[in-house]
């Protein structure tokens, strides 16, 4: 990894090699493009930066390696491996030594990245649940129905603070404020219980406490509990990011007496009711640096971290060890998860939502000063492996993980197990006008009990692809500004290719959307439960539109008296009304008026036609 002071004191670099290589006025252009380049770099325009250090190297003759280094690692913030690793190798090639060690680590990590994972996607959250200040730390509920977080977002508490966000049908509600939770000092969740009856946090909440500790809270039924410190976990110094196994293992981090480093990263075991006494995972997890934010996997072995010491891109990057033997220094040499899921900024607090392909980790690779919570959508490679030091080489082995145990890659023939089946689905995304669309197509299955999601991107004229595991269906869902989000099942249950086009509703002045999948109880106002899901389609596209304003109207048919129809069409979208706000929608946002039977859209002649006509529309105002 490369700190500010050293990328300052490339300039000093380039300078003292444009004199010494004679390159004069071509030489002193190259500086230029590259004292620029180093400043896109700074504010985050790595395609600007590029450019200019492209420019910086044709002016000099391609006779700066330093230029080249700086190239691969530019290429690194794009996430483009094939230009990186070019570009590596050629600094390599140079026989220059100012970033042998750097770029010798980063075309590692680059190689090694592939046994981690076999496919691996980064995006971010939607814009309703990005603050203008830091989110990070997100965790979900055992249950899967909550997203906490924290968050430095103005809040009725100060500093930081943690946060709820609620899942609906087709994806995250609003964010709240866990208001018993916080305090005007720091606070910060760290995991659940597995009945996700008890929160585990770090924060200050003891009267006069500047250090930090680590304390639970229970549920009472409907709220949690006044936090309460577990002292068997606390030190003098600071203890943070708990996060409980199976209700018998706590991991955190602590700069506590005892560690190698800056923070540490402990473990304590939960033995007749209470925690034991925190041991350190020994120096091969933990550095002279700083190691944080750990998650141990559902295989019980497998430990995510962050440490900003260990081998990385950036200022912090997300590592995993395997546990190798009885003793909690027993771990495998600790590799980091390659791009994308790593940046060349900070990256940090890796989650694994349960029963599904989906992860959530901390960045600021944006480099706009924040750090935010991103998805992660992954399938991990098969067979697991990791990496040891042959105790007669010194050479790094593989090992891979079988049924039947641990073995050097090579010693006995691997058995790796049957890739599910993929076909891919391709098409088009435009509006109602046919005119392309771009943005990202959300695409979610269930496989072996578990929930499946990945992402495609349409292009800038609408054209996407994607390859998926062959499943049943999938629930395809796009979230796109200024339009009605789009939801549909489609079959997808053979391997053969499919083509998808997908249209969008722009969201109009006065366009009217129609629902008859609304759902109530029978010559009721109660909203039958499988209402919910298509109420929360409309709950996302006002989270996702804060501009937007709707006006709900109910209509019946024709059944009953003009009088009581008017009655129960307005009760029906008060009900509507009530549940938008339930989620979230400000009031202000919202009207509701009913029209009983005075609005069919047909002649009521048959069954079908009056279930026609029971119906609720949303009518868009500005």
């Amino acid at each position: 990894m490369i700190t500010l002071n050293k990328s300052r004191r490339l300039l000093i670099l380039i300078a003292m090699l444009i004199v010494s290589a004679g390159l004069c006025a071509i030489g002193l252009q190259g500086e230029r493009y590259a004292i620029s380049g180093i400043e896109y770099y700074h504010r985050g325009d790595y395609d600007s930066a590029i450019r200019d250090f492209l420019a910086a190297n044709r002016s000099a003759n391609s006779q700066v390696p330093s230029y080249h280094f700086w190239l691969g690692r530019l290429y690194i913030a794009k996430t483009d491996v094939q230009n990186a690793t070019l570009w590596l190798n050629r600094y390599l090639e140079s026989g220059d030594t100012e970033y042998k060690t750097e770029a010798q680590n980063y075309l590692k990590i680059i190689n090694r990245q592939h046994r981690i994972f076999d496919q691996v996607s980064v995006r971010g959250m939607p814009s309703y649940l990005q603050s203008r200040n830091s989110d990070y730390s997100a965790v979900v509920t055992p249950d899967g129905r909550y997203l906490y977080y924290t968050s430095l977002s103005p809040a009725r508490t100060e500093k930081e603070n943690i946060w709820r966000a609620e899942r609906l049908a087709t994806g995250w509600g609003r964010a709240y404020e866990v208001t018993e939770l916080n305090t005007d000092k720091h606070e910060a969740i760290g995991s659940f219980s597995s009945d996700g009856q008890i929160a585990y946090l770090s924060g200050n909440y003891k009267r006069g406490q500047i250090d930090g500790d680590i304390f639970k809270s229970v549920w009472t039924g409907s709220k949690w509990g006044n936090p309460q410190p577990l002292e068997a976990l606390n030190s003098p110094a600071v203890e943070a990011h708990p996060f409980v196994f199976e209700d018998r293992l706590m991991f955190f981090s602590s700069s506590r007496d005892g560690g190698f480093g800056g923070t540490d990263i402990w473990v304590s075991e939960f033995r007749a009711g209470e925690w034991s006494n925190p041991v350190n995972l020994g120096p091969i997890v933990n550095s002279s640096g700083n190691e944080q934010t750990p998650f141990l996997a559902d295989d019980g072995r497998t430990l995510f971290f962050a440490s900003n010491h260990h081998p990385g891109f950036g200022g912090y990057d997300l590592f995993k060890a395997v546990k190798i033997g009885d003793s909690w220094q027993d771990w495998s040499i600790p590799e980091n998860l390659g791009l994308p899921v790593n940046s060349i900024r900070n990256d940090r607090a890796f989650f694994h939502i349960p029963a599904s392909n989906e992860a959530l980790v901390s960045t600021d690779r944006q480099a706009d000063g924040f750090e935010k919570i991103a998805r992660i959508n992954l399938v991990y490679a098969a067979p697991p492996s990791y990496v040891v030091i042959d105790d007669n080489t010194g050479e790094e082995v593989v090992v891979v993980i079988t049924p039947e145990g641990d073995i050097p890659e090579g010693q006995e023939p691997i058995v790796v197990p049957e890739k599910p089946l993929y076909a891919k689905i391709s098409g088009r995304m435009t509006d109602q006008d046919g005119n392309p669309l771009s943005g990202e197509i959300e695409f979610t299955t269930r496989i072996n009990d578990g929930v499946y999601r990945d992402v495609a991107v349409a292009d800038e004229n609408g054209y996407y692809e994607i390859n998926l595991p062959v499943s049943d269906s999938y629930n395809v869902i796009v979230n796109k500004e200024a339009y009605m989000l789009y939801t549909e099942e489609i079959p997808f249950g053979s391997a053969e290719d499919t083509t998808h086009n997908i249209t969008l509703q722009e969201l109009e002045p006065e366009k009217v959307f129609t629902f008859q999948n609304i759902l109530f109880e029978f010559d009721s106002a109660v909203l039958k439960t499988e209402s919910f899901a298509v109420l929360d389609e409309i709950v996302l596209t006002l989270l996702n539109n804060t501009w937007l304003k709707l006006d709900i109207a109910g209509h019946t048919c024709n059944m009953g008296s003009d009088a009581y129809n008017l009655k129960l069409s307005k009760e029906r979208a008060a009900s509507v009304y009530e549940y938008l706000t339930s989620k979230g929608i400000e009031a202000q946002r919202l009207t509701h008026t009913g029209f009983g039977e005075a609005h069919p859209i047909n002649d009521n002649a048959t069954i079908a036609k009056r279930q026609q006509n029971r119906r609720v529309e949303f009518i868009v105002k500005k």
